[in-house]
């Protein structure tokens, strides 16, 4: 539907209201009616008629060039809107960690990217808390954190994870079908990077014990292969370790420490469109539940 700022303009291009009307598809009454209803907004008359068709008054003469730059940036903002509906030449600005990034997103990315090949990936690598105040900080459209680390956010379970133990083969724990972390504090322990708060130290706290921690890795990877060169244990995530081929034994723990990812962003209703699509596209694959929770402080 044309504005009434297009209406005028074509009226004047046209230099009648009947030619005006058959352009755009409208009669001629209701291109009469656009016309008196910029007229009453401007509190002027723009345009005369006369036996020679219609032209403008001195004071639409004075209107019409800004008539006509509101003309091209309405089309300027359809076409916007148009490409964006679309999905072309954006941007989705996602949060990320390792495990989702392994594990998740290469899948969905390259299914929804199949669909919609004008969409391009931003991805920032962080931990639960920095990733968060991305989102909070509009550095990125929403992110991808563990429960307990999205205050002020909304948050919609992606799935839930426990963590396993790793040893080499050849360590003395290997042989058992099940460690605790009793068994796991008193050996050199590799300590998986989590961020401004670790789940896996805050597990002994809470069965109060130490671990002996010989070194922090931010990699899990790079935990895998110091563990099968047998310089310490190791706790990573079950999903993390699955199909994994390296020389290590993975055993459950008893009370094994475990988390629930999460997705979280700030306004559903204010997210880019072609952000939102992407998520409705991680519903459908099966990866999360648009039941909207907010999200709660840390415990």
């Amino acid at each position: 539907m044309a504005s009434r700022y297009q209406v005028v303009c074509a009226v004047v291009d046209r230099g009648s209201l009947k030619a005006a009307a058959d352009e755009l598809g409208y009669t001629q009454s209701a291109v009469s009616q656009a016309v008196k209803a910029l007229e009453r907004e401007l509190g002027t008359t723009i345009l005369e008629r006369g036996k020679q068709g219609v032209s403008l008054t001195r004071d639409g003469e004075q209107y019409l060039p800004y008539l006509r730059q509101i003309v091209t940036a309405e089309a300027e903002l359809e076409g916007k809107r148009q490409e964006l509906l679309g999905l072309s030449s954006t941007d989705i600005r996602i949060a990320t960690f390792t495990n989702v990034s392994r594990t998740v997103l290469p899948r969905v990315i390259r299914g929804f990217s199949a669909l919609h090949p004008g969409v391009h990936f931003t991805l920032k690598q962080g931990d639960y808390t920095r990733n968060a105040q991305w989102v909070h900080d509009g550095v990125v459209d929403f992110c991808f954190t563990a429960r307990g680390f999205t205050a002020g956010l909304d948050m919609h379970m992606v799935y839930h994870d426990e963590m396993v133990a790793l040893v080499s083969s050849e360590h003395p724990l290997a042989a058992k079908e099940q460690v605790t972390l009793e068994d796991l504090a008193a050996e050199p322990f590799l300590l998986l990077d989590e961020g401004e708060q670790s789940l896996v130290l805050d597990a002994f706290a809470a069965h109060g014990l130490q671990p002996l921690v010989t070194g922090e890795v931010t990699d899990d990877y790079t935990i895998m292969a110091m563990v099968e060169e047998g310089l310490g244990v190791s706790m990573l995530y079950r999903r993390t370790v699955e199909g994994v081929r390296a020389d290590i034994k993975v055993l459950p723990i008893a009370a094994a420490p475990s988390r629930d990812v999460v997705a979280a962003w700030r306004s559903w209703e204010t997210m880019p469109i072609a952000t939102r699509k992407f998520i409705d596209y991680m519903t459908a694959y099966g990866l999360m539940d648009l039941g909207f929770t907010r999200g709660s402080s840390i415990a």
